[in-house]
């Protein structure tokens, strides 16, 4: 009689290894959608949107967390797109009181 088992064995099949930088990249992303509303704090929205956005693009190139990184360059370039409203909105209203003014 052996010690060994001879019946065989389920292979599980690996996981993918975690894409750090995709990861940051969609959360960085999602939390600067909500933050970017803020008026004050909206800079710093932008700021981690610009991080966002860099670390999703040098996650698609890394194996693993391909719809992560996807996810958070959509979601970064969203809050730079409602940064530019904002900035744009403020200019408008700023243009509109100087031009009342005289």
């Amino acid at each position: 009689m052996t010690d060994f088992d001879r019946t065989p064995q389920a292979v599980t099949p690996g996981l993918a290894p975690a894409n750090g930088m995709a990861i940051a990249s969609l959360v960085l992303g999602i939390v600067s959608v909500l933050v970017v509303w803020i008026p004050i704090v909206g800079l710093l929205g932008t700021m981690m949107a610009l991080v966002g956005l860099v670390l999703g693009i040098l996650g698609l190139k890394k194996p693993g967390g391909r719809g992560l990184a996807i996810g958070g360059i959509v979601c970064s370039g969203v809050s730079l797109v409602i940064t530019l409203l904002w900035a744009l909105s403020f200019l408008a209203i700023i243009g509109a009181v100087a031009a009342n003014a005289n």
